[in-house]
């Protein structure tokens, strides 16, 4: 009788509250039936209501007790899953710290050759593939000593190649030089020469028609002939001595010309020597040079290759190296090398160890929580906000 007595008691706020909530349903579902000041009082009436029916369930429940035991179950639930969760990050940390530890273990006892029967299987994998490692390492050493070998012989045949060639070119542009210098000469002369004959020619002329004038004025009878004739004389004897001039010079220079053409022929001739000597040395220099080229490319082939392989065979045997950890910490063969990653996977063993027993205390604090008692609080909260923010809405007006 007492139990049904309480339940009567607990479902009499619970019924104002849904009895305030439909009146408000009903309000919004015929507006039309109110107007407009009628609607306010009867917002702020259910809205009262709705305040007082959470009043007293919350009273009613304060009182019966319920809501400390509802309060304390919900608690005592939150802070132990709280405390669950921080347990379960910490231990997927030591769990992410124990397999780096096995990692590191592996490598060590892999570089410092710790060997054991527990897990020859997997030792003898990894000295395979150090052995081929080794193996194309050492084959990587004798094509780079040949390729050192042939990079001296192609410099040894650069520098004496270069070395003619550079004094070949040196001579080159001398000629060249000299060869342009005899040509401008050359040019120069004969341009004095034409110069010449065309002078001679002038004063050829000047004197014949000057001789025509004398003659002319001879067979004259003007009163003035004679100071005439003495000025076409004197002109005469002028142009007959720089016409002799001319004519003397005219062979000397002349005379110079065959010298300046022969100089520039011989100059012609070395720089085409010297053209078809370099061409000669630098396909000497080719045949010689190509050859090392070709086999330093293919030496430069091969070195990239292994080196290729090498960087394969090792890809394969870190992991192999660090899968190693798990099977010596099994077995734990004595190591000073291993010594230290020993002490520090027992830390963390013992720290795994202690957090997994702690999480089981936790949850087994949970199960005896009171499933019930905790939802019942929670939804207590969040039927409170409901009806909190529900009610502030209708006091306001804003339903």
């Amino acid at each position: 009788m007492k139990t049904r007595k309480q339940k009567n008691q607990l479902k009499l706020p619970s019924i104002v509250i849904v009895f305030g909530l439909l009146l408000l349903l009903n309000s919004c579902a015929s507006p039309s039936s109110q107007g407009k000041g009628g609607g306010g009082w009867v917002s702020v009436v259910i809205g009262v209501l709705l305040l007082l029916g959470l009043i007293g369930l919350v009273i009613y429940l304060w009182r019966t007790g319920k809501l400390g035991a509802w309060y304390s179950a919900g608690s005592n639930a939150a802070r132990l899953k709280s405390q669950d969760v921080r347990l379960k990050g910490e231990l997927r940390a030591l769990e992410r710290e124990w397999d780096a530890l096995l990692d590191e273990l592996g490598e060590s006892a892999w570089a410092a050759r710790v060997s054991d029967p527990a897990y020859e299987s997997e030792y003898k994998q990894l000295l395979t593939l150090q052995g081929q490692i080794d193996g194309a390492g050492d084959y990587r050493q004798t094509l780079e000593e040949k390729k050192i070998e042939l990079t001296k012989q192609h410099q040894e045949v650069s520098e004496r190649f270069g070395q003619q060639l550079d004094s070949l070119k040196n001579r080159q542009a001398d000629v060249e030089r000299n060869l342009t210098e005899a040509k401008n000469r050359v040019r120069a002369l004969e341009a004095d020469l034409d110069a010449t004959a065309q002078e001679k020619a002038r004063f050829q002329r000047d004197v014949k028609e000057t001789r025509s004038r004398i003659i002319e004025l001879e067979r004259s009878d003007d009163p003035g002939i004679a100071e005439q004739l003495a000025q076409l004389n004197s002109r005469l004897s002028s142009l007959t001595t720089s016409l002799l001039d001319a004519t003397n010079a005219e062979p000397d220079l002349a005379a110079q010309l065959p010298g300046l053409q022969n100089q520039a022929l011989a100059l012609n001739t070395e720089l085409n020597s010297l053209l078809g000597r370099i061409q000669t040395l630098e396909g000497d220099r080719d045949r010689e040079i190509m050859p090392l080229e070709d086999q330093l490319e293919a030496l430069e082939k091969q070195i990239r290759n292994k080196n290729s392989d090498i960087r394969s065979f090792e890809e394969q045997l870190k992991p192999l190296a660090k899968a190693l950890g798990k099977h010596v910490e099994s077995v734990r063969p004595l190591s000073p090398e291993l010594t230290e990653i020993y002490q520090k996977l027992d830390m963390v063993a013992g720290k795994i160890e202690y957090k997994t027993e702690k999480r089981g205390d936790i949850t087994s604090s949970l199960e005896e929580v009171d499933k019930t008692a905790s939802l019942s609080f929670y939804g207590l909260i969040l039927v409170g906000v409901l009806v909190i923010a529900l009610a502030v809405l209708l006091l306001t007006g804003v339903i």
